[in-house]
């Protein structure tokens, strides 16, 4: 995909704040990805709790 882009920027000639940005996201995605597991865990965790103290 990401190549896939790289070759249509270069035919289209697309500036390169766009590649910065791509970049950046690509880059900063896995991050978010165990971000978003941890807090998921942390709020099922939180929510079995709750139904046990029922």
């Amino acid at each position: 995909m990401w190549l896939l882009v790289l070759l249509l920027s270069i035919k289209i000639q697309m500036p390169t704040w766009y590649w910065i940005i791509l970049t950046i996201i690509t880059i900063i995605r896995p991050f978010v990805w165990i971000i978003e597991k941890y807090l998921e865990n942390e709020i099922e965790k939180s929510m079995k709790e709750l139904e046990n103290t029922k």
